[in-house]
């Protein structure tokens, strides 16, 4: 018996990762039962059951942040109470904005980096979804990391397919950015596709919903979904909140092409064998492009006093996130950038693409070592 842990609360990708996750173990340990618990609460009330398991298994998400403990994994107060190994399955990390500057200064709380270290000794691999956070894990003095790519890569029936190359693009998904900052740029490059594929089916995708503010969801950003939402449809798109269920996802195998934001959108369909450009919100694109050899365009750039704060080692002024966010503007080459990658692609029949299922089915193997070296 697994304990795994899930942060599925309302957006898809999370939904996502907890069912590639679960269908992998359920392929390679068959023999074990999975039981499905929230990583955000504490284990308290079922750690009498979390002892008598082989173990615990985070399944994915970007979890590998600063607080990963106690904020991220809640797991319990004294994490002495916990006697089996924890098993990190395919985290990765989420650096703001998402540079090689962010990755150099990756630093875990001292309460995170201790737990973490516990788990390093006590398990025998951990397992990281792109080889940026495996570089941050090992600058933090982690060792015996393994890159086994998310496990969202793994759609196990497009295991050893080619690429779905469209001769035509027919229908799209287009999935706006989270963060408010980007909520021009979220909308100029709606009007771009609309540009290009004038005559096309195009479908706007919310995977943390539209218009419902509740504990998972803060104000304002309900609020920028509204505005995107509202933009979107002035532009022709068909708006769809893909949140809290799998099912809606059947859209997406309709469709040819994905442009946008959110990765496990991305990811979603470079698993199901078909194109996507990912623009990189922060850490977790960069990471995820990075791994896949697939190129993707950021959504920031630093500005001219943090370029020269940097080189003179300037101290940053304090305002902890919002001071991150002044910092960075958005992209302002973004819309040339990727006008050009999208005529490239349909005048080449997506060829930057073709190599994309066999990076995912190489990596397959290091997922399945990693798999097998689970406890039994």
């Amino acid at each position: 018996m697994y304990i795994v842990l899930s942060g599925a609360k309302k957006n898809i990708g999370d939904y996502l990762i907890t069912e590639r996750c679960k269908r992998l173990l359920k392929k390679h340990r068959p023999e074990h039962e999975l039981i499905q618990l929230p990583h955000w609460k504490t284990l308290d009330n079922k750690i009498d059951t979390v002892n008598e398991s082989s173990g615990i298994i985070i399944m994915g998400g970007p979890g590998f942040q600063k607080y990963f403990y106690p904020n991220i994994y809640k797991l319990m107060p004294d994490i002495n109470d916990i006697k089996v190994p924890i098993i990190p399955m395919g985290l990765g990390w989420k650096g703001f904005p998402g540079d090689h500057i962010t990755l150099k200064k990756y630093k875990f709380s001292n309460k995170s980096l201790k737990i973490l270290k516990k788990i390093n000794k006590n398990t025998k691999y951990i397992s990281c979804r792109d080889y940026l956070t495996k570089k941050a894990l090992i600058q933090n003095g982690l060792t015996n990391i393994l890159m086994t790519g998310c496990p969202v890569w793994y759609d196990i029936n497009s295991i050893g397919k080619e690429m779905e190359r469209p001769e035509k693009v027919k229908k799209i998904i287009y999935t706006p950015a989270q963060r408010p900052i980007y909520r021009q740029q979220s909308i100029d490059i709606m009007a771009l596709l609309k540009k290009i594929f004038p005559a096309n089916d195009l479908y706007c995708s919310f995977h943390r919903g539209i218009s419902s503010s509740d504990e998972f969801t803060p104000k304002t950003e309900n609020e920028n979904n509204l505005i995107l939402k509202k933009e979107a449809e002035k532009l022709g798109f068909r708006t769809i909140d893909t949140s809290h269920d799998l099912n809606k996802l059947k859209l997406y195998d309709k469709c040819d092409l994905h442009v946008g934001y959110r990765v496990h959108g991305h990811i979603f369909f470079l698993s199901k064998r078909k194109p996507s450009i990912l623009i990189h919100e922060d850490g977790r694109g960069k990471g995820v492009s990075d791994a896949l050899n697939v190129k993707g365009i950021d959504a920031f750039e630093r500005t001219i006093y943090n370029q020269i704060a940097e080189k003179i080692s300037v101290p940053k002024l304090s305002g902890g996130i919002n001071k991150i966010f002044s910092e960075i503007i958005p992209n302002t080459n973004i819309l040339e950038l990727l006008e050009d990658y999208l005529t490239e692609e349909i005048e080449n029949g997506f060829l930057r693409f073709s190599g994309v299922g066999k990076v995912i089915d190489s990596h397959y193997t290091i997922m399945k070592k990693f798999l097998k070296s689970l406890p039994d």
